[in-house]
């Protein structure tokens, strides 16, 4: 494990991208490698979804079940950003929350990044979802039907960022990411505008975005 700061300030990280793509995985990986806390959507919206009250207020419309989600996941970000704690946010991501997300992380010193998670053979990416339990109690368990629909429809987000493609290693991956974290932080003058990703397997799996 690096700092939690990888020689600088807190981080806070976005990890988004498809269902089943390997986010939560990442997320996990990166989490011990900067010493960071990990909030997820889905594990956040599942406490809200054992309380049947509260979730047939929260459930519908689907907009207001994700703002909701990204508020709490806001909240828990603040927190480890105020005591100087890095943190990743494990989710599917919408432009919208990003900006706010990396206010957020520019009201409390923090460096901010985007990792985009995608899967550029659609056999592996199936491969990922079939038979597979994440077990997150209250929560929906994945379905191919599901994950291919949300596949179709993604939104990705804008630059900068990272994408990662599932058909590498974890290990590969992760390697990726952490130099992009610390070529950012290396290079503070690059811009947003500006800045590009270090992922070698964007193009390959954005063309089926």
């Amino acid at each position: 494990m690096v700092s939690s700061t990888v020689h600088g300030a807190p981080w806070l990280v976005v990890v988004t991208g498809w269902t089943g793509a390997g986010k939560s995985t990442l997320a996990d990986a990166l989490a011990s490698e900067l010493g960071a806390t990990v909030a997820s959507f889905d594990w956040v919206m599942s406490a809200l979804r054992s309380h049947e009250d509260v979730w047939s207020v929260v459930e519908d419309p689907v907009e207001r079940q994700r703002r909701i989600g990204w508020d709490l996941l806001a909240r828990v970000a603040e927190q480890q950003l105020r005591s100087g704690r890095s943190c990743i946010l494990d989710l599917v991501a919408r432009e919208q929350p990003r900006q706010e997300w990396a206010a957020l992380a520019g009201r409390y010193g923090a460096s901010f990044a985007v990792v985009e998670c995608v899967c550029g053979d659609v056999d592996v990416h199936r491969s990922r979802v079939d038979g597979r339990r994440r077990g997150i109690p209250g929560w929906y368990e994945l379905t191919w039907e599901r994950v291919e629909r949300g596949r179709r429809r993604y939104e990705p987000l804008s630059e900068p960022k990272v994408v990662i493609d599932a058909v590498e290693s974890l290990e590969h991956n992760l390697a990726v990411v952490m130099h992009h974290l610390t070529t950012e932080r290396a290079d503070p003058q690059e811009s947003p505008a500006t800045a590009t990703s270090t992922s070698p397997t964007r193009s390959r799996a954005g063309d089926e975005l």
